[in-house]
């Protein structure tokens, strides 16, 4: 009795799910992103084995990005890429983006050059089988808490970067931003820039706020606008440069950030045909 009474329970809220997932927007928010995190680890998993024979080789990134292309439109959204031929290059850069949400990891793979790796916190390298992953797809990892391991690891990646002919993808506010803006960069970035003298790549991810908000927990189909600015050269600069080049950088991507959100957030039009 109590057996057919714990069925009816399941069959009840299983039947119950797809209307709340329908008519609640915050349901949908969390059921989406628990979808989202439960793919992202299980294909951690399958980059892990795939990755193994090759440990930190960078070009592990590739299983990443095939399969994060697909997912990407499991949930509906699509991207509109612009200036793509700023990311063409046989030489190593810089890439600097900005940071939104976890979801950032679609635009990333969108735009992913060949050999090329992330520069992140070390923190994320003990998120299990994500930090693992990482880490097997030559990751540098960075301890932001100590001054001088942060520095010492930017001339090392400058060294790296050179040697091995790699670009690195880096965000630097530091941290995802909710704001609908771009928050002030740290110079990490443009330090390794100008230490490997490479150029740096800015990308800019317009707002999500068309189908996605942490505030009102939404999370529907919708599309954003990625797009690469011409390079920036760092060829004779030092680092008594690096502040005006920060800056400069970051202005040149909020410019483009408000006017692609602008853009994206313009009302669909529909056509009826009579």
């Amino acid at each position: 009795m109590a057996l057919d009474v714990l069925q009816w329970v399941v069959i009840g809220f299983l039947l119950i799910l797809p209307i709340l997932y329908e008519l609640n927007s915050t349901f949908k928010y969390y059921a989406k992103f628990f979808f989202y995190y439960v793919i992202v680890n299980v294909l951690a998993f399958i980059v892990i084995f795939l990755s193994l024979p090759r440990a930190k080789d960078v070009t592990n990134y590739r299983y990443v990005r095939s399969a994060i292309k697909n997912i990407r439109k499991l949930f509906g959204i699509e991207i509109e890429l612009r200036g793509k031929e700023n990311l063409e290059s046989d030489k190593p850069f810089i890439l600097v983006s900005n940071h939104q949400s976890s979801l950032d990891f679609f635009g990333m793979m969108e735009i992913w050059p060949s050999r090329c790796t992330s520069l992140a916190k070390k923190e994320l390298m003990y998120t299990g089988p994500f930090g693992l992953a990482a880490w097997l797809c030559g990751t540098v990892f960075i301890d932001r808490l100590n001054h001088d391991r942060a520095v010492s690891t930017i001339k090392d990646t400058a060294d790296f970067i050179n040697k091995n002919n790699v670009k690195v993808f880096i965000f630097p506010e530091g941290t995802r931003n909710h704001s609908g803006s771009i928050l002030p960069f740290k110079k990490g970035a443009f330090y390794l820039a100008v230490q490997a003298q490479v150029p740096v790549v800015p990308v800019v991810f317009s707002s999500y706020s068309d189908f996605y908000s942490k505030r009102d927990k939404r999370f529907d189909t919708g599309k954003f606008i990625i797009t690469c600015l011409p390079p920036v050269r760092t060829a004779g600069r030092s680092e008594d440069d690096v502040a005006g080049l920060t800056e400069d950088v970051r202005q040149q991507m909020l410019d483009a950030f408000n006017q692609t959100s602008l853009e994206s957030r313009q009302p669909r039009v529909t056509t009826t045909i009579k």
